[in-house]
């Protein structure tokens, strides 16, 4: 019986979603009341839940981005951004390209001035050289994409440039207002983004279900004796 109210009360809060996103104002009014009248009270993350995960998601996006953790950023963007997204529109590609040039040079820039002393714990040889490398095996694979657009084919010389803090074709990019600027971008692009892919639960399910029934229906049609 535990079971069946704690389903209960999970259905409800997914209705109410609903009500929500298709902007029934009075519905849901009327339902929370009902609700309440019947002893039936909705789950207290039934109707913000995914704003609330989506607002979630978008502030570890950006802390990571600012505190130069790489693994955890594209291991998020890989989880949240649709790969429909990532793979097939220009915007999504180029943003992705320069986040892979802001994480190719971020510990450096953070150690301009320093002494390059790998005794420093601000500065560290070994990781400097991992990031570049993986930049390099960025350009070589999915990075490919972009070599013949005009934009970005100076970027394809970076990880062969000894300093490119004082290089003129990257001192921008060792700007703070470089950084900046790709942040307010990247706030930006997953704000719509994710927003964009905000569907209520019940409605998912709804279409998942119709599709399995949908693909259950032709096979059993197929299998029909002529």
């Amino acid at each position: 019986m535990g079971d069946v109210l704690a389903y209960e009360a999970e259905l409800l809060g997914m209705v109410k979603e609903y009500l929500e996103f298709a902007e029934f104002e009075d519905t849901v009014k009327s339902f929370t009341k009902e609700c309440k009248l019947k002893g039936k009270p909705l789950p207290k993350t039934g109707g913000g839940s995914a704003n609330d995960s989506k607002a979630v998601i978008i502030q570890d996006l950006l802390a990571s981005f600012t505190d130069g953790d790489q693994d955890v950023f594209f291991e998020l963007w890989e989880e949240h951004v649709p790969p429909s997204v990532r793979d097939n529109e220009a915007l999504a590609q180029k943003l992705e390209f320069y986040l892979h040039i802001h994480f190719a040079i971020v510990l450096l820039k953070r150690n301009t001035g320093r002494p390059p002393s790998g005794s420093s714990p601000c500065y560290n040889k070994a990781a400097l050289d991992e990031r570049v490398s993986c930049f390099k095996m960025y350009l070589e694979t999915k990075g490919a994409a972009l070599s013949q657009t005009t934009e970005f084919l100076p970027f394809y010389a970076l990880p062969f440039v000894p300093n490119p803090v004082i290089h003129p074709s990257f001192k921008e990019l060792f700007q703070d207002s470089w950084e900046s600027d790709l942040k307010t971008r990247l706030e930006d692009f997953l704000s719509a983004t994710l927003k964009a892919s905000n569907t209520p639960r019940l409605l998912t399910l709804y279409v998942s279900f119709s599709k399995r029934y949908e693909g259950r229906s032709i096979v059993m049609i197929s299998l029909r004796p002529a």
